[in-house]
């Protein structure tokens, strides 16, 4: 079958596609069907050939009307060729963004909490000082230098001392147990009949280590301090962590399928 080998190959001599090797595949079959059924008739097989290529083929106009489905079929794959690479390039813009978010609040949160107790130690630290100097169940003695320190630049709308417990030892106590005294609130930078609970979710609360006044009474302030923002960065780093993820794996697939056509 020669020459319906030469006809389809001149016919296909452009076309590399997997699926129009498929369809010359297909027009052969049918052609040597053809063939077969000619030479039965009678005709021997260059004949029968050349009749069955001139049924099918119609002439120049059929042959160049099956070029012109074959670049259909070829423009049509390269559109969506073309579909495939501007979403994939989607996918992985959104993804970069997604885990580029994930990654910030993660480092907002992380960075929040570490300088949140670094705050709160400087803060204890600053407070113990005042508590060498003072007895600490005495309010008046040490209040204003107290409010003094809640306003520096760097405690100010920061930081909110919830209580100071002070336990009422005998003087000279070294001991840091209490638990046969009862401690009770000596101040609170917080008036709860003014500022709401919701208020204060916002705020990072820390139980601070005991330590000693001047006259051995056992010091336990309660310190809260700002988290702006930190109860929604868990919102933020979730979804965005979902999306990042998600566009990834979509970017994988669709280049995986890319490749595969």
């Amino acid at each position: 079958m020669k020459i319906i080998d030469k006809y389809l190959d001149d016919l296909y001599k452009n076309s590399i596609n997997n699926k129009n090797l498929d369809l010359k595949e297909e027009m052969r079959q049918h052609l040597i069907e053809s063939v077969n059924e000619l030479k039965l008739e009678g005709l021997d097989e260059e004949e029968a050939c050349k009749k069955a290529i001139e049924r099918f083929d119609g002439g120049l106009e059929m042959q160049q009307e099956l070029q012109i489905i074959i670049k259909e079929l070829s423009t049509s794959l390269n559109i969506h060729k073309s579909t495939l690479k501007a979403t994939k390039r989607i996918f992985g813009i959104v993804a970069i963004i997604g885990l580029l978010v994930f990654g910030t609040t993660w480092y907002y949160k992380d960075s929040l909490q570490k300088n949140s107790y670094k705050l709160t130690q400087e803060f204890n630290s600053e407070l113990k000082k005042i508590a060498e100097k003072y007895d600490m169940t005495e309010l008046d003695m040490y209040k204003s230098e107290l409010e003094k320190l809640l306003k520096e630049d760097k405690f100010n709308n920061k930081l909110k001392l919830r209580d100071i417990y002070v336990a009422d030892m005998e003087k000279g106590n070294t001991s840091l147990d209490s638990s046969k005294v009862k401690a009770k609130s000596v101040y609170s930078d917080i008036d709860f009949a003014e500022d709401s609970t919701h208020k204060f979710a916002n705020y990072f609360s820390y139980d601070t280590k005991d330590f000693l006044d001047i006259d051995g009474n056992i010091v336990n302030p309660m310190i809260f301090v700002e988290r702006p923002f930190y109860n929604k960065s868990d919102v933020v780093s979730a979804v965005s962590l979902t999306i990042g993820v998600g566009s990834l794996l979509g970017y994988i697939a669709l280049m995986i399928k890319n490749r595969n056509i």
